[in-house]
């Protein structure tokens, strides 16, 4: 077992008080010794000399507290820095949770049944996104290494019900611990999505109604995939800068995005100072497009895109995209006008917390 950790400004408290009492045991026993009638005073120079030792001890442990708290300092500065460039706000993590003065609503569960849910969700994360990208590097050198006589890694992988793209993660909400009420918000709200065989099981917590799945980019197989319950979609915006690219992102949307009332445009074209492409694992914040920004270059028909010349601002992509796909559902799948989801432009900037703020 470990040892404590040593408290060093309390020891050097502890040595001045010790030669402090032993300064008055000599005094009281010299007293003593030479009898009360002809009492006599201590050596002044031997007091002096004890004082000044008393002194100097007290002022090493002092100088060693300080180098020790300079050491940890520069140790944590050194660990806040790497923080930062992962997206962890070391500063937040330090704060205790309880430094913090509690406010109890003491007439919380006099509220409605209703009202009180509506809070539980509210409390809940939203808004995160959850990243729909390929196979990690450690398949591909699998499927590179794949022996012809053995079986094929990427059927093996299908076949233990893992899908063929991955997804980023966020944790699991923990409010739904809290009480009965608190889980069952929990359970409403949302659900373990992109699970083996594309159940719950080994999933992760998705919020239907806030959190955004990104697709970065589309599995060529959708086994053990099941999107039927996503209601936000987002799409990079170099996918919707052609008909043809916009017609084909549509049909995905309503074969396998059964539930989807939204697409989000993305304009990822995030860069951080450190390098051109951030660390995935920094925080993603969404900022919505204005009406003159920029989006790119485009291949759109002819016949709409005549006054905007070859580089797209956003307000010309919504108008056209929209129409494009009022046109693929209503006219070429023969389905009503409802099932075109609602069309917004947003930029996506990674960076910690503190960069943007």
């Amino acid at each position: 077992m470990a040892a404590p950790p040593v408290d060093l400004l309390a020891a050097a408290t502890q040595n001045l008080m010790a030669a402090v009492q032993g300064y008055v045991r000599a005094a009281v026993a010299s007293e003593m010794a030479n009898g009360p009638v002809q009492p006599r005073l201590a050596n002044p120079d031997s007091l002096r000399a004890r004082l000044d030792t008393a002194i100097q001890e007290n002022r090493d442990l002092t100088e060693r507290v300080k180098k020790l708290e300079t050491d940890q300092d520069k140790k944590r500065e050194t660990v806040g820095r790497f923080l930062s460039y992962t997206g962890i706000d070391f500063e937040a993590q330090r704060a205790s949770r309880h430094s913090a003065a509690k406010l109890e609503f003491h007439f919380f569960k006099k509220l409605p049944l209703e009202l009180r849910m509506k809070i539980w969700k509210f409390a809940l994360p939203g808004g995160r996104i959850f990243e729909m990208t390929g196979p990690d590097g450690h398949f591909h050198r699998m499927m590179r290494a794949h022996d012809p006589n053995q079986a094929n890694p990427a059927t093996v992988r299908m076949n233990s019900g893992l899908p063929e793209m991955c997804v980023t993660t966020h944790k699991t909400p923990k409010l739904r611990l809290a009480c009965k009420e608190a889980n069952a918000a929990f359970k409403e709200a949302g659900a373990f999505e992109f699970g083996l065989f594309g159940g719950e099981y080994k999933g992760v917590w998705f919020n239907h109604s806030e959190d955004i799945l990104y697709l970065r980019a589309e599995p060529s197989s959708w086994t053990n995939i099941d999107m039927s319950r996503i209601v936000r979609v987002a799409l990079p915006h170099t996918k919707l800068m052609t008909k043809d690219n916009c017609t084909a992102k549509m049909d995905t949307i309503l074969t396998h995005f059964t539930s989807c009332r939204e697409v989000i445009m993305l304009q990822a074209v995030d860069w951080d100072y450190r390098s051109c492409l951030p660390p995935p694992r920094l925080p993603a914040k969404l900022y919505p497009l204005q009406a003159d920004d920029t989006i790119g270059h485009h291949d759109y028909p002819t016949e709409m895109s005549t006054e905007i010349g070859n580089v797209a601002v956003w307000r010309d992509v919504k108008r056209i995209v929209e129409q494009l796909w009022m046109e693929h559902v209503v006219q070429t799948k023969g389905l009503s006008q409802g099932k075109v989801p609602k069309f917004v432009g947003m930029e996506m900037l990674r960076a910690k917390h503190t960069l943007f703020d």
